[in-house]
């Protein structure tokens, strides 16, 4: 029997972690696993760190529970409010103190160590290395009685797990593995006659690497770079992300004095993300009374995305200081966690007069709360330099949301003729808009279509999953 085995190093080993990257390995292991079911082929997840191919159950890209059968479990709505209530404790203890260091060592280097991501080398780094990776084995040792899981006990069972690979079987590389040294695995099953398939979020870390810390830069070109020695075809998760590889790769390879023959060589495809939040109820005991208290009343406009430089925050502060300055009482909610290279639109926001008044920043919202936010918000307003699809466009709409969106090659993809427009460099140009909606309200072109729906995860990875098996054949 063919398998397909889907790449989860990192996310195997991060398992806490939530990122919009881990949401699609996620999405994609389960939905691969269902749609295999009574199929000629079988889905395996695995960590291929370090030269290991090691099978994975699924339970090991998620946070695990550590109670045992039989022991007293309070009520399902207090055991969540009780995790909710300790997990937004401390991520707000930590902001606060990682901001208090931002604060009193302004210097270049110590910035850049407080705010790196958790891939490469900082405060972050150290504190999963440290203390997270550590507490992960220890509740595991707690569940199992024993410090190796279930797939590392397994894996003794085949001297050689690589011997297990065929040349009918597919590798598809689908997590962030940036700094995660899986190529002698990939090499080791390439070796074997297995199609390798990778998939493309995008190619900003290369084309604007001044929008990401150094580090990332070095490590995703490290990564995109020995890609092509191993690679049989590359599935992006948009056309506009697809265009700009084939473009980039064609203009590299051109220098390298083969543009032809290596672009032949490979195949390129790509396929569209599945919407992650439909328009459903959210949990009422999951949703802070403080967060529906600012939504209460008045006109909520809404961004949601790490705060960094490519998400453009800045501009949504220009817009609104444009119309504040004009005696508008239109709010702008900031939805998520502080990035890299914000110090200065951090300091902005926290010092503005508006704050907590007329302007929000929420960095650790659940889902429910997530969903709240769309459910009340009067429009999602997305000014983004550059993305790899726009995954809050698609959430908003099956909210019934209306989204504007700065006008770029990837936002018409995904937005289409259902959402608005505006230009990246004029901020007027949205407080117009805003202005216009806040006396005349949302046009009509704005807002969604009556049951509107984007494609479903289950789609979504149907489709993956036959872009996938063709380019192995």
């Amino acid at each position: 029997m063919k398998t397909i085995y889907i790449d989860c190093s990192y996310l195997c080993h991060h398992p806490e972690s939530h990122t919009g990257i881990q949401r699609v390995v996620r999405k994609v292991v389960e939905n691969f696993s269902q749609l295999a079911q009574g199929q000629p082929f079988d889905v395996v997840p695995v960590d291929l760190a370090d030269g290991r191919m090691t099978p994975i159950p699924m339970s090991r890209l998620y946070v695990q529970d550590t109670t045992h059968e039989g022991d007293p479990q309070p009520p399902v709505s207090v055991k969540r409010a009780l995790l909710t209530e300790t997990k937004i404790y401390l991520k707000t203890l930590y902001f606060a103190i990682r901001a208090l260091l931002v604060a009193v060592l302004p210097q270049r280097h110590f910035k850049r160590f407080l705010l790196a991501p958790r891939a490469v080398f900082g405060l972050n780094y150290l504190i999963d290395k440290a203390l997270i990776l550590p507490a992960v084995s220890g509740l595991t040792f707690v569940r199992t009685g024993s410090w190796s899981s279930a797939a590392q006990q397994q894996e003794g069972k085949a001297q050689n797990p690589f011997d297990l690979v065929s040349s009918e079987d597919i590798l598809l590389l689908l997590d962030s593995t940036w700094s995660v040294d899986i190529w002698p695995s990939v090499e080791n099953i390439k070796a074997r006659g297995a199609g390798v398939v990778a998939v493309i979020y995008d190619l900003i870390p290369i084309t604007h690497p001044q929008f990401c810390v150094d580090e990332l830069v070095t490590l995703y070109k490290r990564w995109f770079y020995r890609s092509l020695t191993c690679v049989d075809g590359y599935v992006a998760i948009s056309d506009t992300v697809k265009l700009d590889l084939m473009n980039f790769l064609g203009s590299y390879f051109e220098t390298k004095g083969d543009k032809l023959g290596q672009l032949q060589d490979r195949q390129f495809d790509y396929f569209l993300l599945g919407g992650d939040h439909s328009h459903s109820a959210y949990d009422e005991s999951q949703v802070r009374s403080e967060l529906k208290q600012s939504l209460s009343e008045g006109s909520s406009y809404l961004v949601v995305s790490t705060v960094e430089p490519r998400k453009n925050h800045p501009y949504l502060l220009d817009t609104f200081d444009l119309l504040w300055e004009q005696g508008s009482q239109a709010k702008l909610f900031i939805v998520g966690r502080e990035g890299w290279k914000v110090a200065d639109t951090m300091a902005r926001i926290n010092s503005h007069e508006q704050k907590d008044n007329l302007l929000f920043h929420w960095g650790d919202l659940n889902d429910s709360e997530l969903l709240y936010c769309y459910q009340k918000s009067k429009m999602l307003v997305f000014p983004s330099f550059v993305e790899g699809f726009g995954l809050p466009i698609v959430e908003s709409l099956n909210n019934q949301l209306p989204v504007m969106a700065s006008d770029t090659p990837i936002h018409r993809e995904v937005g289409g003729d259902q959402i608005g427009y505006f230009e990246l460099t004029k901020p007027q140009d949205l407080a117009n808009k805003i202005l216009a909606i806040e006396e005349n309200g949302v046009p009509e072109a704005f807002k969604p279509q009556p049951g509107y729906q984007w494609l479903s995860w289950r789609q979504s990875s149907q489709s993956l999953l036959e872009k996938v098996q063709q380019m192995a054949r």
